[in-house]
């Protein structure tokens, strides 16, 4: 059977996952979060409290990944969304650029070779299975409203893996470290959220179906680590749908 989720289970998981993604940018600007690390996991944690309370279509679950393995793909956290036999896998690359401190330099240089850190994950996530979705998504501490105007008003500021590779190759020197201008350059060029990257994906304009069966096995497989959440349809043939 093909991955073909309901309308009222796409708009279900992409308003849920809003919410979540708001309710933690709340606890950021109120100093509840401590760096992009905590961010993520927090919101992976939202949005399967989230799912699990309000939506009797779907059902969430959790898990922290072993960090020993290599990273391949250079990603914080991995949302699989499955339907049926088939799953789509999404991977999050999360920063926190820090944007009330101005001087913050959000990028800096790898220590063996002195090049920029995000260009280097940007080309490691290029070389992951052509069937998974990758989406760097960058935080914001500001109140709601008065951030950036390149940047999201309540949530979380996100670009397709691919804008910000190409982005990065169209740059005159493509592995110098990324500022602020950086970022403000490469959001103008995709001014998106977690909602509308769901979207996509649910909706077959991002990523390809695969079979999954065993999770430790795909977690070997494409080298994951980090925060691991998983989201399955529980009947597919509901029309109920609870929001918050």
């Amino acid at each position: 059977m093909s991955f073909k989720m309901s309308k009222l289970e796409i708009d279900s998981l992409c308003h849920l996952a809003y919410c979540a993604d708001k309710e933690v940018r709340s606890d950021l600007i109120n100093g509840f979060i401590a760096n992009e690390n905590d961010y993520t996991s927090n919101f992976t944690g939202a949005l399967r409290r989230n799912i699990n309370a309000h939506s009797s279509t779907l059902t969430a679950t959790s898990y922290v990944l072993e960090s020993s393995l290599e990273k391949k793909c250079g990603c914080d956290a991995t949302i699989i969304i499955q339907f049926n036999s088939q799953s789509k896998i999404l991977l999050l690359e999360a920063k926190y650029p820090r944007i009330k401190m101005g001087i913050y330099r959000w990028d800096y240089a790898q220590t063996s070779t002195g090049l920029s850190h995000f260009s280097d994950q940007l080309d490691r996530q290029s070389k992951c299975n052509s069937c998974i979705s990758i989406c760097e998504i960058f935080y914001c501490e500001c109140d709601f409203d008065t951030q950036p105007h390149y940047m999201q008003n309540e949530v979380s500021s996100c670009v397709w893996h691919e804008t910000a590779l190409n982005f990065k190759n169209l740059r005159k020197n493509p592995n110098k470290i990324w500022n602020k201008k950086d970022l403000k350059n490469l959001l103008f060029k995709e001014y998106l959220n977690i909602k509308n990257i769901l979207k996509d994906i649910c909706k077959g304009k991002k990523g390809t179906p695969i079979n999954i069966t065993n999770y430790k096995e795909l977690q070997k497989e494409f080298k994951l680590s980090g925060e691991l959440l998983i989201i399955k349809s529980k009947d597919t043939n509901s029309k109920r749908f609870l929001l918050p």
